[in-house]
């Protein structure tokens, strides 16, 4: 049996892990032997300055060929194992890859691992439900000493669900206590979170999510799963339990070298 504050507990990390799931995209390239549609990363869906885009890793996509890169659309919620919130389990969704026409995409300079994908325009709900809001203010979005849990979703590559030939990428959601920069890492660049081998699975197609935090302003009598976007993970490191990811601070400065490409409203 479980008491009333597991239950909250349980409902508060599914409500969150579902806002956080609403702005993650999949994305399925090709392994280091060419062969396509086998490995998996994650993005994050972004409107900045009028601009749909899905920002990323750019590691995730650096051997695969536009023409052989699919995406994996969010959709409004996950399901999760074992759980107690819902009386009945709901009906698997299969949401089928998608190839982007004519996919643009930026890099960023100087080596750094980020990149970014420009989309069509798309309808103001589904924007507004599947793209998170970005502006040169929300450089102000830093870890906070009250933001003690960070959490992460995306697609590793060792949660995916064998089917024939093919495979169905499942999502995955974990939340690590935020943790110092190991030696080389800048504060004002990079944030970093405990990712523990004996609690969690292997990150492989985690680079390019979102590290999330829930919004303090939010925790209220009436708690909404309001969250905000800290960063994007882009290393892990296995022997210190690390999961390392830009600042949101350096992904809009990366966002900034290209604003030629925005539609600046």
């Amino acid at each position: 049996m479980t008491n009333k504050a597991d239950e909250v507990n349980e409902a508060a990390t599914e409500a969150l892990g579902n806002a956080m799931y609403r702005y993650s995209f999949g994305i399925v390239g090709s392994g280091r032997d060419g062969t396509e549609g086998v490995s998996l990363a994650t993005g994050v869906g972004l409107l900045w300055k009028g601009t749909y885009l899905v920002v990323t890793a750019a590691h995730t996509m650096e051997i695969t060929p536009h023409e052989k890169l699919y995406f994996l659309l969010p959709g409004e919620s996950v399901q999760f194992e074992h759980s107690t919130i819902l009386p009945r389990p709901l009906p698997v969704q299969i949401r089928r890859r998608l190839v982007l026409e004519n996919p643009q995409s930026l890099l960023a300079e100087n080596g750094e691992d980020l990149a970014a994908f420009i989309l069509e325009e798309q309808e103001q709900e589904l924007g507004q439900r599947h793209f998170y809001p970005l502006s040169e203010s929300s450089v102000s979005l830093e870890l906070e000493p009250s933001h003690t849990q960070v959490g992460v979703l995306g697609y590793p590559g060792v949660t995916r669900v064998a089917i024939g030939d093919n495979f169905m990428a499942t999502p995955y959601l974990t939340f690590g206590e935020a943790a110092p920069l190991p030696s080389g890492y800048n504060s004002q660049s990079h944030v970093s979170i405990r990712y523990p081998a004996a609690h969690t699975v292997s990150p492989r197609g985690l680079s390019g999510g979102g590290f999330w935090v829930a919004d303090a302003d939010s925790r209220d009598k009436l708690w909404m799963p309001s969250i905000r976007l800290i960063g994007l993970a882009t290393v892990w490191m296995p022997q210190l339990e690390l999961l390392i990811g830009y600042s949101i601070a350096e992904v809009i400065r990366f966002l900034m070298t290209k604003r030629d490409w925005m539609k600046e409203r």
